[in-house]
């Protein structure tokens, strides 16, 4: 199963929120990540390159949460860092948005890993909120999806726990206890939280995490060298997927120029690379000089890719993905899409996490 398809049914399994259906077909290698994020870099937490935090006041030198949280974040910068996580998750996604900002880890269960086509076994995902983004409604949804009609036995944010770092903090299990979640107020009005599926101890591992938490501002880096989106475009989000300790893919989401913002928008094109394409497209055309792949239904919603040059990566390919009627118009329709993904360069060498730009 690719990685994308892989991150967007554990960020189902954590976040719940529901993407456009645009057909599997074009959207397959979309990482259409929704927050409660995955990030994908292996096993032991490192400092490296990634994408971003946000507009908030300076954290404090000795690493604490900021006093007052802003009412969004910029996704060209990072707003924390983790010191510990769970060893043996091969699988890291960081999602950044305006909103909120996910770092999530996992493990495929065993089968996945011989080549079959089951879930994920194990998932810790970290959540950032800006001030006044309920950090419960897709909990909430969730358990009305998976719960089977079981009620937790106290209701969201949970019962209250020891507090994280002088914050008061909740913990609460899901329906059926697949799923537990250590929240706590940050800021005033804004919430972090760490969600444990699978992992052994869940609670003991969500309080290792929130302790390991360190706010640290910094600028999210991309393989890729900037690209200008279409007019009037919003950068919405940011995402880096890391597999086996080596980069897969990373991905800007836009809001097309029609569409406000919200907390809980969803970007209407995404401008991107992946490492190594692993889907199955019929087919190929010419787009300046290099090899192109069209997996697009015919309103335009779908995939546009480019292969990218020889002697940098020859395995990369650039990506830009419609998911929205209002994505495909800004991006100039099926033409516009794929000069766009043409357009896309990795740096001098994306293996080296060293060498990326910022946005």
């Amino acid at each position: 199963m690719p990685t994308d398809v892989l991150l967007a049914e554990g960020e189902r399994a954590v976040r719940r929120r529901q993407r456009r259906a645009v057909g599997a077909a074009a959207v397959a290698t979309v990482v259409a990540v929704l927050g409660a994020a995955v990030l994908l870099q292996g096993v032991r937490p490192q400092a490296q390159p990634s994408p971003g935090d946000g507009r908030s006041p300076s954290p404090t030198a000795t690493g604490g949460p900021p006093t007052v949280a802003p009412d969004h974040f910029d996704p060209a910068q990072r707003l924390f860092r983790l010191d510990w996580l769970p060893e043996g998750m091969s699988i890291r996604h960081e999602s950044y948005e305006r909103y909120g900002q996910w770092v999530t880890v996992m493990e495929p269960e065993q089968a996945q890993r011989a080549g079959g086509s089951v879930g994920v076994e194990d998932i810790v995902s970290v959540m950032i909120n800006a001030a006044g983004v309920d950090p419960f409604v897709n909990w909430a949804e969730s358990d009305a999806l998976t719960g089977g009609g079981r009620v937790a036995a106290t209701p969201l944010p949970g019962v209250p726990a020891a507090s994280v770092r002088g914050k008061p903090a909740y913990l609460h299990t899901s329906p059926g206890g697949r799923e537990t979640r250590l929240s706590w107020q940050y800021a005033p009005d804004a919430w972090a939280a760490v969600s444990v599926r699978g992992v052994e101890r869940p609670a003991e591992t969500a309080r290792r995490v929130a302790d390991g938490l360190v706010w640290d501002r910094q600028p999210v880096t991309l393989p890729f060298l900037p690209v200008a989106p279409p007019e009037g475009a919003m950068l919405h989000r940011a995402v880096v997927t890391v597999r086996d300790g080596r980069w897969d893919s990373a991905q800007l989401g836009y809001l097309a120029p029609s569409r406000p913002e919200a907390p809980r928008a969803v970007e209407d094109f995404t401008v991107g690379m992946t490492r190594e394409f692993r889907g199955k497209v019929a087919g190929s055309i010419t787009v300046h000089g290099r090899q192109g792949w069209v997996d697009a239904v015919p309103s335009g919603i779908g995939a546009y890719r480019v292969g990218e040059l020889p002697g940098v990566c020859q395995t990369c390919v650039s990506e830009v993905s419609a998911l929205s009627s209002a994505g495909i118009q800004a991006l100039g329709g099926r033409d516009g899409a794929l000069a766009l993904a043409a357009m896309v360069r990795t740096v001098g060498d994306p293996a080296d996490l060293t060498t990326w730009r910022p946005l």
